[in-house]
């Protein structure tokens, strides 16, 4: 019972998370202008639920540029901040329905509402399309006698409850670690590190490891203070292909932790606005100095139909709840 409790004082504190790396293929030469019959005439306010220069509007910022060099009118991303990404959803649901505001999905809102602390779905809104794709990444010091994904699990089962693994109470790595926890049958020492910088906190060894997005860890992994054990995805990071992916390591079912940030519109905007701005979406994703700025940041582009867009908010809004559940159940 007194580990159920944790689990829920842990997970009902959910602010968004930043995110990581992800691959990117090279793509063909895009289209000079998004085509199509509908033709915006208001600019686009593309809306980050979060403070200016984080971790989420910087990327933002940086596609909202190229969503305007394909596009009719001007992209500009304005913040909105407050309760926990929340309020800047509500202002979106309040906006005209005409494609002129815009709200960034991070992977807050799916873990929000599955423990009943957001009242709104994708289903409130009209979804546009993925745009960003990025991974989490375990780490330890580079000093550390754990190699690998198995040495950490196998460490973690021979001492229950000794192992201390770092994240920020209430975020996607929280999750993260309890995931490990529910596949492999362990348990970890979870160390809440809110107000504390991550990097130093492992590289003075006061913890034994943590999970982070892949682009806030990777300047440690390449200056050899950091080895990461594994990435929580299936595609392997260019550049970064040793390391193994969570699929390599045994994993299953842990899609839902990939860090997919989408786009949504106020609902009842129409299909033709909706389809426009996934095109425009495309068009960014496949600039090839769109490409290179991302993923000097450790992240990558991407874009996907609304459809199949819209089918992967249906399936992870429904594994968070499955996830919430089972925990409870615990």
């Amino acid at each position: 019972m007194k580990k159920v409790l944790l689990l829920l004082v842990v997970l009902m504190m959910i602010p968004a998370f930043a995110f990581a790396g992800g691959d990117q293929e090279e793509a063909a030469p895009a289209a000079e202008v998004a085509d199509g019959p509908y033709v915006p005439t208001k600019d686009i306010t593309f809306v980050v639920p979060f403070s200016a220069g984080g971790n989420s509007d910087i990327p933002a910022r940086i596609f909202a540029k190229y969503m305007t060099k394909y596009s009719d009118v001007e992209v500009k991303v304005t913040n909105i901040v407050g309760a926990g990404g929340k309020a800047g959803a509500r202002e979106v649901m309040k906006a005209d329905p005409d494609g002129s505001m815009l709200i960034m999905q991070p992977v807050g809102y799916p873990m929000q509402y599955s423990l009943g602390v957001a009242e709104f779905t994708y289903e409130d809104f009209a979804p546009i399309g993925q745009w960003l794709d990025s991974t989490l990444a375990v780490v330890v010091n580079a000093d550390s006698s754990y190699m690998s994904m198995d040495d950490l699990v196998a460490a973690a089962d021979a001492a229950p409850g000794t192992i201390k693994m770092g994240s920020v109470t209430g975020t996607l790595p929280t999750f993260a670690t309890i995931e490990i926890e529910m596949q492999k049958d362990v348990e970890f020492n979870k160390v809440d590190l809110s107000g504390a910088s991550k990097a130093p906190e492992l590289l003075s060894n006061r913890i034994d490891g943590y999970i982070d997005g892949f682009g806030a860890i990777k300047q440690y992994v390449e200056s050899g203070q950091f080895r990461c054990l594994g990435i929580i995805t299936d595609v392997k990071i260019k550049g970064y292909e040793e390391i193994p992916t969570f699929t390599e390591a045994g994993f299953t079912g842990y899609e839902y932790l990939k860090q997919a940030f989408g786009l949504w519109a106020p609902k009842g905007t129409p299909a033709e606005v909706v389809e426009y701005i996934n095109n425009l979406i495309k068009l960014a994703s496949e600039d090839a100095e769109c490409i290179e700025e991302m993923n000097a940041l450790g992240i990558a582009p991407a874009h996907n139909s609304v459809a199949q867009y819209t089918k992967n908010m249906e399936t992870t809004y429904a594994k968070f709840q499955d996830v919430a559940k089972a925990i409870v159940g615990n």
